[in-house]
């Protein structure tokens, strides 16, 4: 669970470079092996969203208590 806003900023990272290697492997893989390769960082994104927007719906006061 991310707890700071630093956190927030690294996991912006990490969406980020899962996407541009998903962008890269889309180019250079057969469709089968892309659609394989690809479910477990789709998953991967998918969870790091939801952490962010976990930590952007939380009041700022709720998180320190």
């Amino acid at each position: 669970m991310i707890q700071s806003d630093e956190q927030l900023h690294q996991a912006e990272a990490d969406i980020q470079k899962l996407w541009s290697f998903l962008e890269h492997a889309r180019q250079t893989h057969a469709p089968a092996d892309y659609e394989r390769l690809a479910k477990p960082y789709l998953l991967q994104v998918q969870e790091r969203q939801r952490e962010v927007l976990e930590y952007l719906a939380t009041k700022p006061e709720v998180l320190r208590a």
